[in-house]
């Protein structure tokens, strides 16, 4: 099966997280400065025709004493916060980043609204999510400390009293993204919040299609999708992998338990990976990835999320957890290595018909592709290596420093923090710790003056449109567990 076909037409805006910047660039070329490397893009590229303005919609989210969210503007005198704390530096031509603690809008070094008090049932809930992680943010350098706390209290104040955590407050990212949902998952239950992670992850099994499918985004008050955008199949694979990630943190009893929770999910999502790739012997399904635009042909973020999920039930299974409950009370391991074989089957699937054209967004064409830390960031290691990982900081590169989410995206000077971040940790779990550290570096100076991470930053260095985002957030503190790990 060949993969010629053109880039997909860019669909109808609507008010999405990603709408702004979807409209895909001409053409096919790598940025043009792609071989000189980060320095010479902030040098030479913060100032190019084309390089988009974007508004900065909040600095951060606050949440009251009876846990109601609000957007806090970013503050139009700098004088408004203190800038630049330990660990945090400013970017070069940008407001100062901050910390949680640096606004006289917050209550000092949280996300709760100045004047929140204390025994309030917000306040209570905070102290308690920030308790759980107080060993896992003990742990983690000097140097990033004050980033990954204000990523901790990003994700709390994204998914305190909700089902999952939603991506954004701003109103157009205030839905759950089964993508998003994954990874915050993950990280929750790497800092100390399996529970908390279980729960989330049961959400996404109860909102699960019947066939293994999620929709693309779902309300969090109804658990519908909120139109009528095509399903997403890279969902189905990451929550596999995310489920199979979660219960690896727990031992014993706690171990059986979460599995047995999530039976319904590792078994459909299972059943669905193993049916639409016929046990591993073809490619998945065509549809939307994480660049959320209309697709032609398969991309390498489809094949590496539904690999991510054949593998992660292998894991299971390996571990003696079994995917389904009557694995373990039949006493055959025939389904077992059937599904071991599924996995190693596609593995070959998406190294030949990926490899020999360079993992590029498609088969044989599209360019680079950011989705290609997917692998090493969901532990399917091996595919590439580590230098190829590294070579997406030049091909992809933003005059700021960051990443675009692929070569073909619009050429207008912004850098996304999901594909950044998400290249830290795919970085980080290759074994690049000096990479992964250099990227966490950006991203630390790159927060708005609140200290959250926002979804992109311009060529200037600015941080523009959401802020915090729960899957950079994910991003960062999964990067930091790999370099904590080793």
């Amino acid at each position: 099966m060949t993969h010629d076909a053109a880039l997909p037409d860019t669909p109808t805006p609507r008010p999405t997280r990603r709408r702004a910047l979807q409209t895909l660039g001409a053409g096919g070329a790598v940025i043009a400065l792609g071989g000189l490397g980060a320095g010479a893009h902030r040098l030479l590229g913060a100032h190019l025709p084309g390089n988009a303005t974007i508004s900065l919609y909040s600095s951060t989210v606050a949440v009251d004493g009876n846990g109601r969210r609000s957007l806090l503007a970013p503050p139009s005198d700098p004088g408004e916060t203190s800038g630049s704390t330990s660990g945090t530096g400013t970017a070069s031509g940008s407001a100062s980043a901050g910390s949680a603690a640096s606004s006289p809008r917050l209550e000092p070094g949280t996300r709760l609204l100045a004047g929140t008090p204390a025994d309030s049932p917000a306040a209570r809930r905070a102290d308690e999510f920030l308790a759980g992680a107080a060993t896992w943010l003990a742990d983690v350098p000097d140097a990033f400390a004050d980033l990954a706390r204000s990523a901790v209290w990003d994700l709390w104040t994204l998914s305190d009293g909700l089902p999952a955590p939603v991506a954004g407050w701003s109103t157009s990212w205030r839905y759950i993204w089964p993508r998003d949902t994954a990874f915050c998952a993950v990280a929750l239950a790497r800092i100390g919040h399996a529970d908390t992670a279980l729960d989330h992850l049961a959400h996404l099994q109860g909102v699960q299609s019947a066939d293994g499918w999620f929709e693309a985004r779902y309300s969090p008050t109804t658990g519908e999708a909120p139109d009528e955008r095509p399903r997403q199949f890279d969902g189905t694979g990451l929550a596999l992998w995310a489920a199979a990630e979660v219960i690896g943190t727990q031992s014993g009893s706690a171990r059986t338990k979460a599995r047995r929770r999530l039976d319904p999910l590792l078994t459909t999502s299972r059943d669905a990976l193993l049916r639409a790739t016929d046990h591993g012997t073809q490619l998945p399904p065509v549809s939307p990835d994480y660049w959320e635009v209309s697709e032609r042909a398969v991309t390498l973020g489809i094949m590496a999320s539904t690999l991510a999920g054949l593998e992660a039930a292998g894991r299971l299974d390996a571990a003696g957890s079994g995917v389904a409950a009557g694995a373990e009370e039949s006493g055959t391991g025939t389904d077992d290595e059937e599904r071991a074989d599924g996995a190693e089957a596609f593995r070959r699937v998406l190294v030949t018909s990926f490899g020999p054209h360079g993992f590029q967004r498609r088969a044989r064409s599209g360019g680079a592709d950011s989705a290609l830390a997917f692998l090493d960031a969901t532990g399917s290691h091996g595919i590439v290596g580590a230098d190829q990982l590294r070579a997406l900081r030049r091909t992809l590169a933003r005059p700021a420093g960051g990443i675009a989410p692929g070569a073909r995206w619009r050429r207008d000077g912004v850098s996304w923090t999901p594909s950044t971040s998400l290249l830290a940790l795919g970085l980080a779990r290759a074994g690049d710790a000096d990479g992964a550290r250099d990227l966490l570096g950006w991203l630390d100076r790159h927060r708005t003056a609140d200290g959250s991470l926002p979804e992109k930053v311009l060529a200037d260095g600015s941080p523009a449109a959401v802020a915090p985002l729960a899957w950079t957030a994910a991003n960062v503190l999964l990067t930091l567990d790999a370099l904590r790990r080793g």
